[in-house]
């Protein structure tokens, strides 16, 4: 898989914090996404540490100020990837990273991937619509997906049985809640600069077109690709609709994921076709190996509700009765 930002090689002074003290390194290179820090000192992995970047030729000295989470190690020092950086250091990082990127739309597209992952004015406002969004959605899912039943269980797509059910078609191809999974979704797929928006049929079509609506409120062109479990057996043969291209950045979206097979076979259907898969998204995640799989296989995954958070809101709801 492609990488997400593009490297910048450099050769700077950085300082960092870790346990109390102040500790420096040498930029080996940065770019939107994270840095890689040359160090005698190494922080363990999925330690969030704050970083200074002194910029070189800057008169006066320009210092810019970070939070990194370290995602990997080795021996002559770590990778973070960028949790927080402060709004003064914003535009003196942008416009340094601008200068140096291979071409202006490279930068523009890795910059608003960038903003949702990292810039806080940007993270707090995401983090406020989207609570806003799934507290409302909530109430869709318990009043017309959430199904109990202990005495006849369910049997999932995998095959397991289960005393609980979502059938969440029920909520994805209703109106209102249509409007505002597309809304939900969109919060998080906006930033990250893709070309598409991609799905298995059936479960994850309508999820496809409210963020392809959702896109086209704020004028932005979205791809919408829907991806079938055969190729048809008459006219063009296709297994992907839509306007599909080599090389065309996506992200795949379900509705739920149990294991993770279904999502999986979709990604790999779009890894045949060379499309570059940025991100995986559901919205909701049954936790039952599927977060696994799918990382095992070098996506992301983010899922915005668990079955747990669905099942505890429905027995808060249900003592309240009683």
């Amino acid at each position: 898989m492609k990488r997400r930002f593009s490297r910048i090689p450099i050769s700077n002074t950085v300082e960092f914090f870790w346990q109390n003290e102040s500790h420096k390194g040498v930029l080996k290179n940065l770019s939107y996404g994270g840095s890689y820090i040359l160090s005698e000192i190494i922080p363990p992995l999925g330690e969030e540490i704050p970083i200074i970047l002194f910029l070189k030729g800057a008169k006066p000295s320009i210092k810019l100020f970070f939070k990194g989470k370290v995602v990997r190690t080795n021996k002559d020092g770590f990778a973070i990837k960028y949790t927080y950086i402060s709004p003064e250091s914003f535009e003196h990082f942008k416009n340094f990273i601008s200068y140096h990127y291979p071409s202006p739309e490279i930068a523009e597209k890795e910059f608003y991937r960038f903003l949702g992952e990292a810039h806080p004015l940007f993270k707090s406002f995401i983090s406020l619509n989207i609570l806003t969004l799934k507290n409302e959605i909530l109430k869709y899912l318990l009043e017309r997906a959430f199904l109990y039943s202990p005495e006849k269980p369910f049997i999932l797509s995998s095959g397991k049985e289960s005393p609980y059910y979502l059938d969440c078609r029920k909520v994805t191809l209703y109106s209102p809640a249509f409007s505002l999974i597309g809304a939900l979704f969109w919060q998080k797929i906006k930033y990250l600069g893709v070309e598409g928006v991609a799905g298995m049929s059936i479960g994850a079509d309508p999820i496809v077109c409210a963020i392809l609506s959702k896109a086209n409120e704020e004028n932005l062109p979205l791809e919408g690709l829907l991806i079938r479990k055969e190729p048809k057996k008459y006219g063009t043969q296709k297994q992907i609709e839509g306007n599909i291209k080599e090389e065309m950045s996506v992200v795949l979206v379900e509705d739920v994921v149990t294991t993770g097979g279904s999502v999986l076979k979709a990604a790999e259907i779009l890894e045949k076709e060379r499309v570059e898969i940025i991100k995986i998204f559901a919205l909701i995640d049954r936790e039952e190996g599927g977060r696994k799989n799918i990382e095992a296989k070098g996506y992301e995954f983010e899922a915005f509700f668990t079955l747990g958070e669905i099942i505890e809101k429905y027995q808060e709801l249900s003592n309240k009765k009683y």
